[in-house]
């Protein structure tokens, strides 16, 4: 009877070591990292193990644990505009030159790279829309219109 209770006892003890060691490989395991590129995104070779993708290459080591490498898929770059300018819409800005940086998006047509460099000649500087002509202003990224909402988004 109690040398039932002493095997249960060891086995148990043999088993949480065990445990231990797995998570800890994984954890080591955790910090290897591959970037990959977005036109090399493909997961479809991938192990998913709490919302991470790893790949499922096996490489030995010395100590005889698994590692896995950890694959982070980077966003795609997006184009992005700046340029000096002044304030051209009432604003908490004072009237000096800025250097602001914008997504080169329109908010109204909803494309990418359309936004040209103050085409009309304003002083103040501004873009503007070449598809569909909206006009924004180069410091803030409110669009010239007194009632409109919409901005550009700062890079």
């Amino acid at each position: 009877m109690i040398t039932d209770n002493i095997k249960t006892l060891i086995l148990g003890i043999i088993l949480v070591i065990l445990l231990l060691s797995v998570c800890v490989s994984v954890d080591y395991a955790a910090n290897d990292t591959i970037t990959v590129e977005p036109e090399q995104r493909n997961t479809s070779n991938c192990t998913l193990i709490n919302g991470v993708h790893y790949d499922n290459k096996i490489i030995p080591n010395t100590t005889g644990v698994v590692k896995l490498h950890k694959v982070i898929v980077e966003k795609p770059k997006l184009p992005i505009i700046s340029m000096w300018a002044k304030p051209s819409v009432r604003s908490s800005y004072s009237y000096r030159w800025y250097k602001k940086t914008f997504i080169d998006y329109c908010p109204h047509c909803h494309h990418y790279g359309v936004l040209l460099k103050n085409p009309k000649g304003v002083p103040e500087k501004e873009y503007t829309c070449k598809r569909c002509g909206a006009d924004y202003c180069a410091v803030t990224g409110k669009e010239k219109y007194s009632f409109s909402k919409y901005y550009l988004t700062k890079a």
